[in-house]
């Protein structure tokens, strides 16, 4: 759907834009979705890796819960030679805390005040529910309004029920989104595409919507867009493609339609969508743990995603997944590394927990724009 113009001063910048700092979260210790103290070790190390490679390019906002402070504070208080950024402990209250900040903290977006030239910062509190209430906490669903409160910064209270992971923006007024993950009841009861077009449109700026159909419970999310399709800038779409087992299932019906649509699609500008496949690695040759492993499809009935298109880009870096698959591992950081040429040093991260988790390093991070 083509919106003529923007009915809001309210626009989320592109993750290429300037960064403020990046916030993400340590797992907290009563969270139920850690099977055993093994994955809430592993989930731990693989979030300090991730935070250590984003402080070399920016700041750092780490979320822990009270009950492991002093595990946080000695782990990044002491100092990195190879953290160059301040990483700057935020206590809340509560054990329970998820990994998950690109959905549970604000979805930031920059305010421009009539007759100032400056922007000012907002952050959008998209009502987080627990992904169509799996997983709501006391914690998690209150963050986004402390997060604000603490940063002393504006909130946009939105009408709708979604999360930052769901919405892909390119910063020149397009927006890429599955229907699965948005008009959903578990999120959106009665409410109908017209109306919820019209609060992101409000919410985040955008003058062009392009939907893909996704799909309903096959995992976690409902089919976030970050895990499927990115924009690495306006007019380039990465899209990521199934192997292996993978590419036997309802995934590959999801990327063969995606891509349909976006190859027919034009952006907010006018220009054709240029798509870029990325293939995922094949889940049967990673080093996966296999209690881990059952434990994470007995108790939510879906397998893990791991995508490379579910990167990070912090000030002058790029963060990229590594699974543990060689040859696919390559592949993608070649591929990534080619498309942003000299601009950006990139940095790979190992994560195998995370996946389990739900999620990857896109999804654990939410990025504060510079404003």
């Amino acid at each position: 759907m083509v919106l003529t113009r923007a009915i809001s001063s309210f626009v989320r910048p592109a993750e290429w834009a300037r960064h403020s700092h990046c916030i993400l979260a340590w797992p907290g210790l009563n969270n139920s979705t850690f099977q055993t103290s093994a994955s809430l070790t592993a989930a731990t190390n693989e979030v300090s890796s991730l935070v250590k490679a984003i402080a070399r390019f920016e700041p750092v906002t780490l979320v822990v819960g009270q009950e492991r402070l002093h595990e946080a504070r000695s782990e990044f208080e002491s100092g990195s030679s190879t953290v160059k950024h301040e990483v700057r402990i935020n206590p809340i209250l509560g054990d329970d805390m998820n990994l998950w900040m690109r959905d549970i903290a604000p979805t930031f977006t920059l305010y421009q005040q009539e007759k100032k030239p400056a922007q000012q910062l907002s952050g959008v509190d998209f009502n987080f529910n627990g992904w169509g209430n799996r997983h709501a906490t006391a914690a998690t669903v209150t963050l986004a309004r402390t997060l604000l409160e603490n940063m002393k910064t504006n909130r946009i209270k939105a009408s709708i029920t979604t999360e930052g992971g769901a919405l892909e923006i390119d910063g020149e007024g397009t927006l890429l989104v599955t229907e699965s993950s948005i008009i959903n009841n578990n999120r959106n009861p009665g409410k109908s595409k017209e109306d919820i077009e019209k609060e992101l449109q409000r919410c985040l700026g955008v003058s062009k919507i392009i939907w893909v159909p996704g799909v309903m419970n096959a995992d976690s999310t409902d089919c976030h867009i970050d895990a499927l399709a990115r924009f690495a800038r306006p007019g380039v779409v990465l899209l990521s493609r199934p192997m292996g087992p993978r590419a036997k299932t309802v995934w590959m019906k999801v990327y063969e339609e995606t891509k349909d649509i976006l190859l027919n699609q034009q952006d907010a500008q006018g220009r054709s969508l240029r798509i870029i496949d990325i293939p995922e690695p094949d889940m049967a040759l990673l080093n996966l743990d296999e209690e881990s492993m059952e434990a994470v499809e007995t108790a939510s009935g879906w397998s893990p995603v791991m995508s490379y298109v579910n990167y990070y880009l912090p000030n002058g870096g790029l963060v990229v997944p590594k699974f543990g698959d060689e040859e696919a591992d390559i592949r993608a950081f070649e591929i990534l590394t080619s498309l942003f040429e000299n601009e950006r040093e990139a940095v790979q991260v190992y994560i195998n927990e995370l996946p389990l988790q739900g999620g990857g390093i896109h999804c654990a991070t939410q990025e504060v724009p510079l404003s």
